[in-house]
């Protein structure tokens, strides 16, 4: 009586990924957006970080969400740029919002103090002007 062995192949059962599987969409963009939100946090009181940092946050929850459709389609190497990229849009978007409210704030304790002058008995002239 003859044996026979049979064997399974392990590779069989598993998926083959592709080695030219396509990167994440928007992964580069978003990574340029998260740093320059970070960049760009300081000028104009925070609003252009905070609106560099809306959008990078966006385009970043789509490609996560896309990335999870079709993982088997993309690279998951580049979705470590759309993590590195939203991680750096929550910071400028911090940052941002914090520069706004320092903005608003100084702005408004200003212009107190202005109209305190101009109430008080010798306005302007009190000052030395």
């Amino acid at each position: 009586m003859e044996t026979y062995r049979t064997e399974t192949n392990d590779c069989q059962n598993q998926t083959q990924k592709n080695e030219f599987n396509l990167p994440v969409p928007n992964s580069n963009a978003i990574l340029t957006l998260g740093i320059l939100s970070i960049i760009t946090c300081c000028c104009c009181n925070g609003i252009i970080g905070i609106i560099l940092s809306i959008i990078a946050i966006v385009l970043a929850t789509k490609s996560k969400r896309e990335f999870n459709l079709n993982s088997d389609m993309y690279d998951e190497r580049t979705l470590g740029k759309v993590n590195a990229g939203r991680t750096c849009a929550i910071i400028g978007l911090t940052v941002g919002l914090l520069m706004f409210v320092i903005a608003i704030l100084v702005v408004h304790f200003a212009l107190d103090d202005v109209s305190n002058i101009t109430n008080s008995a010798n306005g302007w002239d009190g000052l030395g002007y």
